[in-house]
């Protein structure tokens, strides 16, 4: 790996970003202050350019790299300017999903990047997908891709949260030595994000956030997660981690959106609506400062991040780490439960 790659990364994100801010302005491509958003000022939605233009150019350091992941660098642009049209003109929800569904499709199909086993969930034997490989890919990409995009709601929130999914799949990738090509490509992910947090993030020095990611870059970044969990956890023996280990790497996203899935539904809402029965929103509605809440979160995804891949480090059965994982999502349903009843 070309070293150098990761501070071009994440410079090129942050420049990129600054030069962007005023052209964005201009052509009215802006977060308005208004209803259920409490920011004072409009915000250029311009994040994910940024983030992508950082890692196109830490990438074209490491032309291997790039030439490995040109899929998923098409795929996501393809959905970057998508996300753009729905951040300018927002599109139905019908066809945000319809893009997405295609966006994973070709995953499948063209990238060559697939679940094909969810690993030894059951017995010590693997449960292969067979025929419903391409059906399980579409559902767990769009899946991950929406819960990117839903937990997009406090400054330095959504960014944060894939911050710490990229750190872990670039540590498991190094520990493992299976994939220097994910490593490579993840940590230069990384360096983009941090590039991104300097400008979202509300830390006290910095009270309003310059940029946003957008649904362009929120989608974007669900996807490159989406692609590189699968990627890491496939594979046979040369894999990179079981495929229960991915769902601790994205548990405060992954655990939110299913939680709204089902509780939404119920209460005569659409699950894609916006809205403010996020965990996040709660906890802001109890008086904990916005920065507070998205540093909580912060660290509650590098706990449960770590405790997946201490799981898998000493060799507990994949089930079990499977069963850990529902009785945490037990206990996030509970809080919110508590949550709301405080609000």
């Amino acid at each position: 790996m070309n070293y150098i790659a990761l501070p071009a990364a994440f410079f090129v994100t942050l420049v990129s970003i600054h030069l962007l801010r005023p052209l964005a302005r201009k052509a009215g491509l802006v977060d308005i202050p208004g209803g259920r958003k409490t920011h004072d000022r409009d915000t250029p939605l311009i994040g994910g350019i940024g983030i992508f233009l950082g890692l196109l150019a830490g990438l074209f350091m490491n032309p291997e790299i790039l030439a490995t992941y040109r899929p998923l660098l098409a795929i996501s642009c393809l959905l970057l300017l998508t996300g753009l049209v729905d951040d300018y003109l927002p599109l139905p929800a019908i066809v945000r999903l319809a893009i997405q569904v295609l966006a994973a499709w070709l995953m499948y199909s063209w990238g060559d990047n697939r679940l094909q086993t969810l690993g030894r969930l059951f017995t010590d034997s693997e449960f292969f997908l067979g025929r419903w490989a391409m059906v399980m890919t579409i559902f767990a990409t769009v899946g991950v891709v929406n819960a990117i995009n839903m937990i997009d709601g406090m400054d330095g929130l959504s960014g944060g949260l894939g911050a710490v999914c990229l750190l872990f799949l670039a540590v498991a990738a190094f520990w493992s030595g299976n994939s220097p090509a994910l490593f490579t490509i993840a940590i230069t992910a990384l360096a983009c994000l941090a590039a991104f947090l300097l400008v979202n993030y509300r830390a006290p020095m910095k009270k309003p956030a310059l940029v946003y990611l957008g649904d362009s870059g929120s989608t974007m970044l669900g996807f490159v997660l989406a692609w590189l969990l699968i990627e890491a956890s496939q594979g046979g023996a040369d894999r990179v981690m079981p495929a229960s280990v991915a769902l601790w790497f994205v548990a405060i996203p992954l655990m939110d959106t299913v939680y709204l899935f089902i509780s939404r539904p119920l209460t005569g809402k659409s699950p894609f609506e916006p809205g403010t029965d996020h965990l996040h929103h709660l906890m802001a509605m109890h008086g904990m400062p916005k920065a507070k809440v998205v540093l909580l979160l912060w660290v509650a995804g590098l706990l449960l991040g770590g405790a997946g891949l201490a799981i898998y480090a000493v060799s507990v059965m994949e089930r079990f780490s499977v069963y850990g994982f529902l009785v945490m999502f037990v206990l996030y349903v509970l809080i919110m439960r508590l949550e709301k009843k405080g609000v």
